[in-house]
């Protein structure tokens, strides 16, 4: 009687009965997939990165690729008429997405798997098919595994299966980051119980201090903060919480604060078996919070059996301040800036950083020793310049200030040194001292998030792009709800040129947070680069659309792109820049993006005019400017003295690479 199947096995066979049955198709795609398993593309994304750290892209590719394999070990056609049978468009495409992945080229398959008589070839039993589930479930799951040499196949088939029975366990019981599931968590929430609401802002406090104390611990994996945040208020049982945060255990709790008294009601539950683990009532005077911190930390380090360092132990028992009206204020302003960054509202986003300034200055006069709340201090000035709505010259530099105060207190503030790299990069310009210290940040704290969202923009900004692509991954394994970190890996792969998988995160970014402009000019690129014009047609109709004065353009689009395909879009684009501006990014005339489209249409002279036209009016620059070195789009331009004295002005020039004439 055949074992049923798991539910990541059974989800991951479903992924492949889809896409095999969808095989000759060459334009099915993310989106296909999304629409016929009825999911969303962050859902798929997220559990397909979770069970074999692949995009949906990469694994609809290697799922082609492996029945190509299978078809050209059966000699069911010549490699030409079998790329198209498994989907790819261009034979020339096939064979070098087959040689990457298999390392030899498809030509050589007969050679390797030739069977050595007639017995042997009628025994000869091949990779996927939709019939033979644990097979292809482990195929997907561990991608390029296939034994070479139809003999070892024969004679050491009993012990592939046990390999791969064991490989298949350690794939769905390891983490991302290669640590067991069975020490790996996720902090939910902490339950508000006190009369007053506003009380909230203690609660969320508490958690978040509990979290970076579990944070500390090396044996454990603990969810970040942001994708539990996701979690709040939802109806799903711990089992089903886990599984989709890729956790084992789940911490739930609930705070009642009444004047100076506390109750925190903590539990900790075993989701893989439906069981307690432990739990605990903790009644104690506010100015307590600190030793009931570190004891919950403790006590969940004991009943997992991690084992904690010296150091380890120094950090989960030190206290950021031992002023408790101070620690109060910066549990408020912390919550407005976590509020800040977790809502989408632009206005909503605004006034949390804002709200929280008095709070970090109130706490910093209570306690003027308080490194963590000069910290989080910097972290507001330099998100409200970040974002725009305070001067750049005036939110910059006060970041800076603060974050050098944090460190003067504490030289092991991770937050500090990243919120200094950061400063570094984007207002002094200082590249390779931003990256030290983000790299320092690394070293404090390798679990915090916004410091591989840091090094990735670093990188897309300074080169190698294979290095951004390994940082972004970092911060989406970290935190796979925050859109940013879509965002700039839908520019990454950009950058590398694989537009199919820009699209992905493209989509994967919106499903987070719709109507981010420069993630739908990305979508309307990407498609525009697959020469796919109807596609690029709608994602700029869908640009213009969002402004009242823009979407009367849409019927001109959709003719320009049904009589001169994309370059005739992009000719549009300048034409309206240059000739009718509107007020909308990309098409309000700023030199930057007229350059930009110029150089996709190959108009190196006219890009270069645009380009000094920008440098020459002092405009405030684009924030994709400093991207002009990595950004595939101005290769053109390398070579040309006038480009490179532009990027010199900019200190750029180290970081451009050549093209060979």
């Amino acid at each position: 009687m055949e074992e049923p199947l798991s539910l990541d096995q059974a989800f991951i066979r479903k992924l492949t009965d889809i896409i095999l049955s969808n095989l000759k198709n060459e334009q099915f795609g993310v989106e296909e997939l999304s629409r016929e398993m009825g999911m969303s593309h962050t859902t798929i994304h997220r559990k397909l990165r979770s069970y074999t750290h692949l995009s949906i892209s990469q694994f609809i590719r290697e799922v082609r690729l492996q029945k190509a394999h299978e078809m050209l070990e059966q000699n069911l056609g010549n490699v030409s008429e079998i790329s198209y049978r498994v989907g790819f468009g261009s034979p020339t495409y096939f064979n070098k997405c087959f040689h990457e992945y298999y390392g030899y080229p498809p030509g050589d398959v007969r050679k390797k798997y030739q069977p050595d008589n007639a017995d042997q070839a009628e025994n000869h039993q091949v990779s996927i098919t939709a019939s033979d589930p644990l097979q292809s479930e482990v195929e997907k799951v561990l991608p390029g595994r296939k034994k070479s040499g139809q003999k070892m196949l024969i004679m050491m088939t009993s012990v592939i299966l046990v390999v791969i029975t064991l490989a298949l366990v350690r794939v769905l019981l390891i983490s991302p980051n290669g640590l067991s599931k069975d020490r790996s968590m996720i902090v939910m929430p902490f339950k508000n119980l006190s009369d007053d609401p506003g009380n909230q802002y203690f609660a969320d406090g508490i958690m978040e201090d509990i979290l970076n104390n579990l944070n500390h611990i090396s044996g454990l994996r603990v969810v970040s903060r942001t994708t539990s945040e996701h979690f709040r208020g939802t109806n799903l049982t711990s089992g089903e919480i886990a599984r989709e945060a890729n956790a084992r255990y789940v911490l739930e709790s609930s705070i009642r604060r009444q004047e100076d008294k506390v109750r925190i009601s903590v539990q900790l539950i075993d989701a893989k078996h439906d069981r307690h683990v432990w739990s605990e009532i903790f009644d104690r005077e506010v100015t307590d919070i600190f030793d009931i911190q570190s004891g919950i930390a403790l006590n969940v380090a004991h009943k997992l059996n991690a084992v904690l360092s010296e150091t380890e132990m120094m950090q989960i028992k030190s206290m950021p301040t031992l002023n408790p009206v101070a620690y109060d204020y910066y549990l408020r302003g912390r919550f407005l800036l976590n509020k800040s960054n977790d809502e989408q509202r632009a206005d909503i986003s605004q006034e949390g950083l804002t709200g929280s300034l008095k709070y970090f200055e109130k706490a910093i006069a209570a306690d003027t020793n308080f490194a963590e709340a000069y910290a989080c201090l910097a972290s507001a000035w330099f998100n409200l310049a970040g974002w725009g709505w305070i001067p750049k010259n005036e939110g910059f530099p006060r970041a800076r200030e603060l974050s050098l105060k944090a460190l003067e207190i504490d030289p092991g503030s991770a937050r500090a040194h990243c919120i200094r790299g950061a400063c570094l990069m984007w207002s002094e310009r200082k590249f390779e001292e931003a990256r030290k210290e983000l790299m320092t940040t690394v070293q404090l704290n390798p679990d915090y998030p916004p410091v591989y969202q840091n090094l990735a923009q670093l990188l897309m900004v300074t080169g190698p792009i294979e290095e951004a692509r390994k940082y972004v991954d970092r911060g989406l394994e970290l935190e796979p709800y925050f859109w940013v970190m879509y965002n700039l890996s839908a520019y990454i792969y950009y950058f590398e040129g694989k537009y199919s998988e820009a699209i992905t995160a493209c989509h994967d970014a919106s499903d987070l947070h719709s109507g981010f402009i420069f993630n739908e000019w990305l979508l309307f690129l990407s498609y525009a680069k697959l020469g796919d014009a109807d596609k690029a047609a709608l994602e700029l109709c869908s640009i213009v659309g969002s402004h009242p004065q823009t979407s009367r353009l849409k019927e001109e689009i959709a003719a320009v792109a049904d009589s001169s395909g994309v370059a005739g879009l992009f000719s549009w684009l300048i034409e309206v820049n240059i000739n009718r501006p509107v007020p909308l990014t990309g098409m309000s005339g700023h030199p930057f993006f007229i350059a930009w489209w110029q150089a996709i249409n190959g108009n190196k002279e006219e890009a270069i005019y645009w380009l000094e036209r920008n440098m020459e009016a002092k405009l405030k620059l684009s924030v994709f400017f400093d991207l002009i070195t990595t950004n595939p789009d101005f290769a053109i331009l390398h070579n040309d003295p006038r480009f490179l004295a532009i990027i010199e002005k900019r200190g750029l020039a180290r970081y451009i690479t050549r093209v060979p004439e």
